[in-house]
């Protein structure tokens, strides 16, 4: 055949091959159809690789990086990979969606910016780096958080990162690459956040660990969980990537401010709220913020406006501000009424109380917040209660705690509602046995106690809180103790003391509403009985002889039953059995596989109770030797 292929020599084409070759371009497409490459057709044509991404979008891995952070492009994983496995993918979609971002041509004229002001600094030409530096290119990012988060309530759905970033940072040293305006920026929203969290009483749950503090707060229907670190100083790892984290800084910064302003206008509040300078110098946490109406604040900012040309310099700003605060003081005092009697002493020294700033928190915070807040003011865990902190327990989240509880207080220093000694103090809080004078007339606690009670929701017996007590453990308020199988006994002591006290409230309840009818009934019953007691009388008389005959015979026949035939009992844990296992040989390969997984998990996890079980039980020994 002419076909016929000769060892070393190149293959023959075939005759239908020859008549195509002759053919031109398009009529070889119209009958062959368009050639596809690799990667063209089907799932693996939704997806581009990195580097393809950098190339198409001409810019470097750094920026590329820094632009899917701030656009929320995350990478992807295809079920087929044309590139390889140890490719990265993106969607290609995303990739076209960057190629219209206006800041990656922020990026592009940043790049140019920094060529220049080397090239000046090279050259040493140091005016001519100054200039440059203050034409230095800057970039929004208000369109990719509202983008981003076209509902108020998607943003707080995803702020659970925003919040644990930004509380790092706010405790985070100066360190190269880190700067101090950025750790005071950060240290700025967590005060606005905390103070909003206090005004609107939305705190929930309070854990303290070996990372830092657990908050949990409940807002506009959205559960928030964040982490704030100990006051201790962080020291940077090297493996972490720095920059990488402060693009993420980055956004979450506008995206809070944006959330900050949306709740504080809602409560009435004029945002952001002013700091009294004094009280801030003097370390104080939550009451240096000053919170003013929203008609307020617009009409003192255009009266403001209106006198700007009078002021010039930022010198000028700041003792005006200081004159404000100081007028503000001033205004706050409240002046006890004239009396004779003893009860006019009292209300002299609640006067006094009332002086401080705290009270002006409370009063402004019920003002902002209107008749829910007066509803709901009651019903908080430290309504009515009045707290104070010694120097050497954590003050600033006893303080955001207690005051997110509806309670006041106070400590140590400057801008104290009230000093030590004052008889208005219901609870001193310390962590130390007692040194020095006691009064009798407040409780003295451990901060356990008061995280202990908010998660709880209920004041604690102060027994196991004392200073110098042994402290009962800490338990979580995020653990489902009944899913997880294993119940601490404390936890068990702590659900009878709240149904107790539930049953308590309850029946109290019912007794204020039947005190009317209750002589009637009493004497109704007392008579039912005395007939009931009668008649079980000679009953028990009657047959108390034919028991003591009966009672050997019925042990003989009971005796006999048990030891020939099984209880009904174990005959129905037999046959559950035998099922369970004629399921199990039922089930095919792959049924048995994932039943056997499941199985695995079930066992490590009654492993792991069984381990606590014995570890409770080697405590419970070694406490009594």
């Amino acid at each position: 055949m002419g076909t016929k292929r000769v060892k070393g020599k190149k293959k023959l084409k075939s005759i239908k091959t020859k008549q195509t070759d002759l053919h031109g371009s398009k009529r070889r497409l119209v009958k062959l159809g368009k050639e596809q490459k690799k990667g063209m057709k089907g799932i693996v044509a939704n997806y581009i690789t990195r580097s393809q991404a950098i190339k198409k979008l001409q810019i470097t891995l750094k920026d590329f990086r820094r632009l899917c952070i701030l656009k929320g492009i995350y990478p992807r994983d295809p079920k087929k990979k044309a590139s390889g496995k140890a490719t990265t993918y993106y969607y290609i979609k995303d990739v076209m969606h960057l190629a219209h971002e206006p800041i990656l041509n922020k990026f592009r004229d940043m790049k140019t910016f920094m060529k220049k002001l080397k090239k000046a600094l090279g050259r040493k030409e140091i005016s001519d780096a100054r200039r440059i530096n203050e034409a230095k290119p800057t970039y929004p990012l208000d369109h990719i958080v509202k983008e981003r988060y076209p509902r108020f309530q998607d943003a707080l759905a995803d702020l659970d990162d925003a919040l644990c970033l930004v509380h790092l940072f706010a405790v985070m040293p100066s360190v190269k690459g880190i700067q101090s305006k950025m750790t005071t920026d950060c240290l700025q929203l967590v005060r606005e956040w905390q103070n909003y969290i206090a005004a609107s009483q939305a705190l929930t749950k309070v854990f303290v660990s070996i990372k830092g503090l657990y908050y949990q707060a409940e807002i506009k229907g959205q559960t928030i969980t964040w982490l704030v670190p100990h006051t201790f100083t962080p020291t940077m790892d090297k493996h972490v990537d720095l920059r990488v984290m402060l693009t993420f800084l980055e956004f979450y910064q506008v995206l809070l401010k944006f959330v900050h302003f949306q709740l504080y206008t809602e409560l009435g509040v004029a945002y952001p709220p002013k700091i009294d300078l004094q009280l801030d110098a003097a370390g104080v946490q939550l009451a240096a913020m000053k919170l003013e109406k929203k008609a307020t604040a617009d009409a003192s900012n255009g009266d403001a406006a209106a006198d700007d040309d009078a002021v010039h310099t930022d010198e000028d700003a700041v003792a005006k501000q200081q004159q404000d605060s100081e007028a503000r003081i001033k205004s706050l005092h409240v002046q006890p009424e004239d009396a004779d009697d003893e009860d006019a002493e009292a209300e002299a020294s609640y006067g006094q109380m009332t002086e401080s700033l705290t009270t002006a928190f409370s009063t402004l915070t019920k003002d902002f917040v209107g008749d829910k807040a007066d509803s709901d003011d009651s019903a908080k865990l430290f309504s009515g209660l009045r707290f104070f902190l010694s120097r050497e327990v954590p003050s600033a989240c006893l303080e955001f705690v207690i005051r997110a509880q509806g309670g006041v207080v106070g400590w140590d220093g400057a801008g104290s509602p009230y000093s030590e000694k004052s008889d208005l103090i219901t609870h001193h809080i310390m962590d130390r046995p007692h040194q020095g004078h006691r009064y009798f007339t407040r409780e003295y606690v451990q901060p356990q106690w008061v995280f202990d009670s908010v998660n709880n929701q209920v004041l604690l017996p102060l027994a196991k809180y004392v200073p110098g007590a042994s402290l009962p453990p800490h338990l979580s308020p995020f653990v489902d103790d009944a899913a997880e199988g294993y119940v601490p006994d404390y936890r068990k002591q702590l659900d009878k003391l709240k149904s107790a006290l539930d049953a308590t409230a309850v029946g109290e309840e019912a007794d204020h509403a039947a005190s009317d009818e209750a002589e009637s009934e009493d004497e109704e019953d007392a008579y039912v009985q005395g007939l009931k007691a009668e008649a079980e009388g000679e009953a028990v008389d009657a047959n108390s002889e034919d028991d003591d005959d009966n009672d050997s015979t019925s042990k003989k026949r009971a005796a006999a039953s048990t030891s020939t035939k099984p209880s009904k009992k174990a005959k129905r844990e037999a046959e559950q059995e035998e099922l369970h296992d004629m399921a199990v040989n039922m089930m095919n390969k792959k049924a048995k596989r994932l039943y056997g997984r499941m199985q695995h998990g079930l066992g490590k996890k009654s492993d792991k109770i069984k381990a606590l079980e014995e570890k409770k039980k080697a405590l419970a020994a070694k406490a009594k030797k």
